[in-house]
């Protein structure tokens, strides 16, 4: 595969594919029915000027950070504690007179879960999120926490470096003790040496087997950062094209209607997300010349409002469900 001649290097700072593609988020339902967690309009608002201006700022967390644990990590123990219960209550029939259901355990469990699902909105106040934010407008990528050695800091008074700086390395490692391996992405710093805390491990994918997931994330956010062009025509980004002076002008001009993604279900844009990989698997990285973007999506794919998730009895009864068993918001 020619995409593994990039292991280990500098990856280039261009586009190859050019058809980006991320499926926007599903939060207007979420928000309108917030089931057991009390405080999930707290969550679901967006809190900083960071997290504000997506048209702006792009963040990304370190994949190997301990956040991640403390995020998921209780979600894990408490769909492992469901799946218990869940047997438990298989083996009824089969439990003799002295061995009754544990409803002990059930109740454990339930605890738990809503115990976490209503702590996980303060989470933020109790551990500080540290990532790293990629500002498109001043070309500058900063950092939420010290860096050791740096000598510039931005508008938010935050530590950051020119974005002709940082480098991103595709490498192969270890994800677990199993020795299962995967790839990532590992953005830092051209000179490491200097400042190690630069380095973001990110997780594109829970499954990256592939290198491909990474060299897309990387496109994307080369892309991004290229402020002489306007933000590509993809759903993440749909609801704040307006507030991007350049896009803005280039929309009116190629006659973009203002709803478009946004009338489509998360399922038919997944479909498109699979589409377009499957596309870029065909695709010689090193040896293909650029494609041309996608300028006008609403040319090649029709929206079906009909398939759209309802806030109705199903969607409600599967909310409440996670909660129960995992915690998940």
């Amino acid at each position: 595969m020619s995409i593994l001649k990039y292991l280990g290097g500098v990856l280039p700072r261009k586009t190859i594919f050019n058809q980006f593609f991320e499926q926007g988020n599903t939060l207007d339902l979420q928000t309108k029915f917030s089931g057991l967690c009390l405080l999930a309009k707290w969550y679901y608002t967006k809190k900083t000027t960071i997290e504000k201006n997506p048209q702006r700022l792009q963040t990304h967390s370190c994949g190997n950070s301990p956040i991640r644990l403390l995020l998921f990590g209780p979600m894990f123990l408490g769909f492992v504690g469901s799946l218990v219960v869940a047997l438990d209550i298989l083996l009824i029939p089969f439990h003799g007179e002295d061995d009754a259901f544990h409803w002990w355990l059930l109740y454990l469990v339930l605890c738990w879960n809503l115990l976490f699902l209503n702590l996980f909105p303060l989470w933020d106040l109790v551990f500080s999120p540290k990532y790293a934010y990629f500002d498109r407008q001043t070309g500058k990528v900063g950092y939420t926490f010290d860096i050791p050695g740096c000598e510039v800091r931005d508008e938010f008074g935050n530590c950051c470096f020119d974005w002709r700086d940082m480098k991103c390395v595709l490498v192969n490692q270890s994800t677990d003790q199993g020795g299962s391996r995967a790839f990532f992405p590992v953005i830092s710093h051209k000179d490491r040496d200097k400042y190690p805390n630069t380095k973001m491990t990110i997780v594109v994918t829970e499954l990256a087997q592939n290198p491909i997931y990474c060299l897309l994330f990387w496109e994307r956010l080369v892309r991004f950062m290229d402020n002489t062009k306007p933000l590509p025509d993809i759903p993440e980004y749909e609801g704040y094209r307006h507030l991007d002076p350049i896009t803005a002008e280039f929309d009116k001009h190629n006659s973009r209607p203002e709803v478009y993604w946004r009338d489509m279900s998360f399922k038919q844009q997944t479909e498109i997300y699979d589409e377009l990989y499957a596309e870029a698997y065909k695709i010689d990285w090193y040896n293909d010349a650029p494609q041309p973007e996608i300028t006008k999506p609403w040319q090649r794919w029709t929206p079906e409002p009909e398939r759209k998730e309802t806030l109705n009895w199903k969607y409600k009864a599967k909310r409440l469900f996670m909660q129960l068993t995992c915690g998940i918001p």
